[in-house]
């Protein structure tokens, strides 16, 4: 975003979270089976469609998002796949200055084109947890670190 400062213009870009996300909703249900929402959500920076001001280049944010809804019992596995994405990027390079001249340019200047293909595939195993009445036992081993009656001037490791 510009802002105009008294003739001059500033640039202040704003941080946008981007990479992979995944959303889940469990409700267990009455007869015991686990109702699940997911929603994954892939989010790249897309220079391709980005823009520049003041010097300054900005990325747009490109997100494949889906939604769904389905029913398990304790212990089915599920999986989620097709947020693809498939780019193509054209490169180009020159000689500065050679690159530039008419009809000779054309032996300092490269094409090249790159290709990607991602697709996220979510594969995930529901498990129903019960609450359970006792407290989890404590550590087995506890190592009090200084104990006053039991100093007697030695490190841990038995040195002095």
């Amino acid at each position: 975003m510009v802002q105009p400062s008294g003739g001059i213009s500033a640039v202040t870009i704003q941080f946008r979270e981007f990479g992979v996300r995944l959303k889940f909703t469990p409700v267990i249900q009455p007869n015991g089976n686990i109702h699940l929402r997911v929603v994954p959500e892939v989010s790249t920076l897309d220079f391709a469609n980005s823009i520049t001001v003041a010097g300054t280049t900005i990325p747009a944010i490109s997100t494949r998002k889906a939604d769904t809804e389905f029913e398990l019992q304790d212990g089915q596995s599920f999986v989620i796949a097709g947020l693809m994405d498939n780019r193509v990027t054209n490169v180009g390079n020159r000689v500065p200055g050679l690159g530039n001249i008419p009809i000779l340019g054309n032996f300092f200047k490269s094409k090249s084109a790159q290709k990607s293909n991602a697709e996220l595939m979510v594969l995930c195993t529901a498990r129903r947890v019960s609450p359970n009445a006792q407290a989890p036992p404590g550590p087995a081993n506890p190592v009090p670190y200084l104990d006053k009656d039991k100093f007697d001037g030695k490190k841990p490791d038995g040195s002095k």
